[in-house]
């Protein structure tokens, strides 16, 4: 089994790709992202602490048992 190489992606390897873009006479740029951009594409904070909800009761009296009503 072949060991896959992992490739880093920091802002330098946009900041090159738009150098090499440049140099190739390539008409394209690209806007460089922050480090945390690259990590966390999507933008969603995800919770520190995780809250479990309680066991759900199917026993037909609640429709919805998580409703907290």
């Amino acid at each position: 089994m072949t060991e896959r190489k992992r490739i880093e992606i920091t802002p330098e390897t946009y900041i090159k790709m738009n150098e090499e873009f440049e140099r190739e006479g390539t008409p394209i740029h690209i806007i460089v992202p922050t480090q945390e951009q690259i990590d966390n594409p999507t933008g969603v904070k995800l919770p520190e602490t995780f809250i479990p909800q309680p066991p759900m009761i199917v026993d037909g009296s609640d429709p919805w048992p998580h409703s907290n009503n």
